[in-house]
């Protein structure tokens, strides 16, 4: 415990001293370095995935996750392991985009971003309008058809 007192010397009225106390924790902890996230850039839509926090040097004693820029909640899509793990479950494209990692201690706070992109994978059915524009009289049926790799024609 650390102490300082003042005396006023100008007064010749006796006068109590001031007393100001400064507690610190010793030893004082290591400044923290910049955090790293790790965890994969990609996830599919409906998938889930992990991001993991961490820092090299120092002790963190808080976490919290901002994407682009907001504090981030918990939610049934997003949930915290330990604060330091971050768990999107079910992603949809909405769940695309920079989460940053803030840690914290006593004597230093420190932030890094990954970028996370989530995607269609090639078995989600995506709306889609064809619209075929006949100009004159071809009279007919008509139907659409699809070109696929490695086999032959289909068409419906």
């Amino acid at each position: 415990m650390f102490f300082c007192v003042r005396r006023h010397r100008q007064f010749r009225t006796p006068r109590l001293p001031q007393l100001w106390v400064l507690t610190l924790p010793l030893p004082l902890p290591e400044p923290l370095s910049q955090p790293r996230i790790v965890g994969s850039p990609f996830v599919k839509a409906g998938g889930s995935t992990r991001l993991v926090c961490s820092v090299l040097q120092g002790q963190a004693d808080s976490y919290w996750w901002k994407k682009d820029g907001e504090l981030l909640q918990g939610s049934e899509h997003i949930q915290f392991v330990q604060n330091s793990t971050l768990c999107i479950l079910r992603a949809s494209i909405s769940h695309s985009g920079y989460y940053t990692c803030v840690v914290s201690n006593a004597v230093s706070q420190n932030e890094t971003s990954f970028l996370l992109q989530v995607h269609h994978s090639e078995n989600v059915v995506l709306p889609v309008v064809l619209a075929c524009v006949i100009i004159g009289l071809l009279a007919g049926i008509y139907v659409w058809c699809q070109r696929r790799k490695n086999s032959s024609d289909s068409c419906w």
